[in-house]
């Protein structure tokens, strides 16, 4: 039993290190009650029940603002909500369960943990954010996004090269107290090797932010005017409260304007009418913009149809003169929220965040181009959160990147501290800015060394403008290449699980060396 008390502790501290709580230094010490319970165990069965505790102790508590939002945004029954918020949570630690069990596997052969738990770790990491759709929701690397100097690694590693360098100084530390109880000799190399990485990685993140030192004081570029309407999600869809919808970023476009803005964000879907129907309205932010005399890039819903087929989009459309200028439709949905997969075994209607119907993926990441604006993609809400969509931006010419979403399904809550983090690293892996727009907060701007120059607070409404330029860097290795940290890792732990395929009987487990 107290093994798996211990576990499940680990993982409570793990998710006190992510925002809003933010005890971010919790995460180099959250493994090592992992580490003590699978030192306790004799079989990798028990290993997975420690991982699997260890996965509950985590998500329940980082993830607990998804059953407020299954009740109030999706309507669920109380009862309904907590079997399918705790099937959500059962699924995803089978991860952790995974790397704890894999762990105890290669330590009955011999092989010790501080040499594999990090490749490890990292693998199951990668796993979660690919299959099934993806869900990278606050991988542990994450918890580190306020320790700039830190995180620079991101534009080669993404953010899986913070994940390693948590669990082996968690290793590290655990193999020193280890030795300690033990008494047994301390593990100077890997201790050496530790402090290296570590040194190396501040070392890099200084050099990495000189670069980008006088970005807030520029005052040549592109005038950007970032609006926050805060229009609560309950009301946003009334007939009574369109008008004041579109009256209020009417007016915060103003201000902006008069502050210099020669390009106004507005949050995702924030024009509340679907654009391409039958209701005039959706015309409205075309009217808004020539009466402003600047572009506008806003979201909305859009219905295209086509042979017959009528299909709905979750889309940014930039606005000029009364004209659409450029549209980009989401391309990775949230399941459950846009649409409802498996409709075809289970008909439950459409996503809680869809209107009348599931929303259809776009196909194509398009580049805006605009006056003396960088040229620029969309990442609309979820998007940001996944490092190949950003990619796949820049790859295809865009040199900034703008994300448009609304967090106000998430209340006052956790969640949209912790998808701000999430979206901020992107701008350091791709060494861009990245501006967001979000309906309730938090809207900010982070430059190519994510820095946040900007932000307005949450449940605010307000604006901010900011001026940028294309970055004066190359494409960042991580722009280039994307995941091969992580493919690295995945391929270390592939080979090492073949080279103890062959050996016969079982070997102690590393508390007992």
């Amino acid at each position: 039993m107290i093994e798996l008390l211990s576990a499940l502790a680990g993982g409570l501290l793990l998710a006190l290190a992510f925002p809003s709580l933010g005890f971010d230094f919790l995460a180099w010490v959250a493994f090592i009650p992992l580490f003590w319970s699978l030192s306790l165990v004799s079989r990798p069965n028990k290993a997975f029940l420690c991982g699997t505790l260890f996965g509950l102790g985590f998500f329940l508590v980082d993830l607990n603002w998804i059953y407020g939002t299954l009740v109030t945004q999706g309507h669920f029954a109380p009862a309904v909500a907590v079997v399918v918020f705790l099937a959500m949570i059962a699924f995803l630690s089978l991860f952790p369960a995974g790397f704890a069990y894999v762990v105890a596997l290669f330590a009955d052969r011999g092989i010790s943990l501080a040499h594999v738990a990090p490749f490890v770790w990292v693998a199951q990491e990668y796993a979660r954010a690919m299959l099934f759709t993806g869900f990278p929701w606050d991988l542990v690397g994450y918890s580190q996004a306020s320790r700039l100097t830190l995180v620079q690694v991101a534009d080669v590693t993404g953010v899986y090269g913070i994940s390693f360098l948590i669990l082996l100084v968690n290793a590290t530390l655990w193999e020193l107290l280890r030795a300690k109880v033990k008494t047994s000799r301390i593990p100077w190399k890997l201790i050496a090797a530790s402090v290296l990485a570590f040194a190396l990685i501040l070392s890099y993140g200084q050099v990495r932010i000189k670069q980008f030192s006088s970005t807030d004081n520029q005052t040549s570029g592109c005038a950007i005017g970032v609006l926050q309407g805060n229009i609560p999600q309950e009301a946003k869809w009334e007939g009574a409260s369109r008008q004041a919808t579109f009256a209020t970023y009417e007016r915060l476009g103003r201000k902006a304007v008069a502050q210099g803005a020669g390009l106004l964000i507005w949050p995702e879907t924030a024009a509340p009418v679907v654009f391409g129907s039958g209701d005039p309205d959706w015309m409205r932010p075309g009217m808004i913009s020539d009466k402003l005399g600047v572009p506008m890039l806003v979201g909305a819903p859009f219905l295209m149809r086509a042979g017959g087929d009528s299909n709905y989009y979750n889309s940014a459309f930039l606005v000029d003169s009364g004209m659409l200028r450029f549209r980009y439709d989401k391309m990775h949905l949230v399941p459950f929220g846009e649409y409802m997969p498996w409709s075809w075994i289970l008909p439950l209607g459409p996503g809680i965040a869809a209107r009348e119907a599931d929303y259809a993926a776009g196909d194509t990441m398009t580049v805006m181009r605009w006056g003396n604006c960088p040229p620029f993609s969309v990442l609309i809400c979820y998007e940001a959160i996944f490092p190949e969509l950003a990619r796949l931006a820049v790859k295809s010419g865009a040199k900034l990147l703008v994300n448009i979403t609304n967090d106000g399904w998430f209340g006052d809550t956790a969640a949209p501290h912790q998808h701000l983090a999430m979206a901020g690293l992107r701008s350091i892996e791709n060494r861009v800015w990245l501006i967001r727009s979000a309906n309730t907060g938090i809207s900010a701007a982070f430059d190519p060394s994510g820095r946040m120059v900007r932000s307005l607070p949450l449940q605010n409404e307000g604006l901010f403008t900011v001026t940028v330029s294309e970055p004066n860097v190359t494409k960042s290795f991580y722009s280039r290449f994307g995941d091969v940290f992580a493919w690295g890792c995945v391929g270390i732990v592939v080979l090492l699980g073949i080279s103890v395929i062959g050996l016969r009987g079982r070997r102690k487990s590393w508390i007992q060396n």
